[in-house]
């Protein structure tokens, strides 16, 4: 049934809003703060009487430098939308100031408006390379204060809803872009993540990159298809998600845990030597032999993993498909050697050809 509400292809039905109406929509209903700096008193008087009738909220500095130290002292997001500034001004001119305010990135979100007696073509150009939007010419006519003040602000809340929407964008993006590379079941990075990042992790061990070693271990749960012929694939998932967890809160900071596929993980960590890997990947496999996984309040089992891994060197470089395929081969003789257990490829220098150990 219908909701009483459906409309069906009315013309009068709601019409979702984009990203930029709804940055727009937030924006269009906050009163506008407008600073006007002049160190003519009886001008700014007359400026800030005009705008403060017409609702705006208005403060006033008597020069460039009071209103930049004032600037200085506030979070960013309280900075005006309009400045009406004079040109000439002692301590800090109006150009000095106006090249400061658009140098800032905040800056380049607020409406700069010179009041001044210039009109030569120099001058404006002068103006517009500091990064003024618009000139009124003085005296000052309230209709056309007016009138450029809102058409200032028009723009300036334009501007301002189109990078808001740009932000929300690139936002939604990384979301996507994060949920592409996640394994939706263990929240664990998946195997597209991997191939994006193992050979540019691989390029960063050498002489000329961040570290010595690379350790890539490959994690395998023993026995998964008999847990899920017996209890089935629900407690089967449970298991995975509750595998990765621990492993999540054993793993080293600098360390990347991947779903390769099925019940098997890459674990890469940059920085480990063949010897501090062994441990590593020892420690690894105690976490998840040492207790058994609770996969309800009611109901744990004993599980165990296997892993088999490869140490890449600076003097023992390897390009991507064949790490995998070594640590897949290192992860093959530890389950054939009885599953619960770490075999690890160790590079041939400077280990006088001893290319293996095992750690029973």
């Amino acid at each position: 049934m219908l909701p009483s509400d459906y409309r069906g292809g009315d013309s009068s039905s709601p019409v979702p809003e984009s990203l930029e109406e709804k940055a727009w929509s937030q924006l269009k209903d906050q009163v506008p703060r407008l600073w006007v700096v002049d160190d003519d008193s009886v001008t700014r008087c007359f400026v800030g009487g005009v705008l403060k009738a017409c609702g705006y909220q208005v403060e006033t500095w008597e020069d460039g430098q009071m209103a930049w130290e004032q600037l200085q002292a506030l979070d960013e997001s309280q900075w005006p939308d309009v400045v009406i500034c004079d040109w000439v001004m002692p301590k800090l001119s109006g150009l000095d100031f106006c090249r400061r305010l658009k140098g800032s990135t905040a800056g380049q979100f607020v409406y700069f408006i010179f009041l001044t007696a210039r009109s030569e073509l120099k001058d404006c150009l002068q103006g517009l390379e500091a990064g003024a939007d618009e000139f009124i010419a003085k005296p000052v006519a309230p209709e056309e204060l007016r009138a450029r003040v809102q058409a200032g602000l028009r723009l300036q809340r334009l501007v301002q809803a189109l990078a808001q929407a740009n932000r929300q964008l690139q936002a939604r993006n990384e979301l996507l872009e994060s949920l592409a590379l996640t394994d939706p079941l263990t929240g664990a990075l998946n195997r597209r993540a991997l191939d994006q990042a193992l050979p540019r992790l691989l390029q960063q061990v050498g002489p000329q990159g961040k570290a010595r070693y690379l350790c890539l271990l490959m994690l395998d749960v023993d026995h998964f298809k008999q847990i899920n012929d017996t209890y089935g694939h629900f407690i089967g998932d449970c298991v995975l998600q509750a595998i990765v967890e621990r492993l999540q809160q054993h793993l080293r900071p600098s360390s990347l845990l991947y779903r390769y596929g099925g019940e098997e993980f890459v674990c890469v960590t940059p920085g480990l030597s063949p010897s501090r890997c062994q441990r590593y990947a020892e420690s690894l496999r105690q976490a998840i032999a040492s207790r058994p996984v609770e996969v309800s309040p009611r109901r744990s089992l004993p599980v165990t993993i296997s892993i088999g891994g490869v140490v890449i060197s600076e003097d023992h470089p390897l390009p991507p498909e064949v790490a995998l395929q070594q640590a897949d081969e290192a992860l093959y003789q530890a389950k054939r050697a009885g599953r619960n257990r770490l075999q690890l490829f160790w590079p041939p220098a400077p280990f006088s050809g001893n290319t293996s150990e095992e750690v029973l």
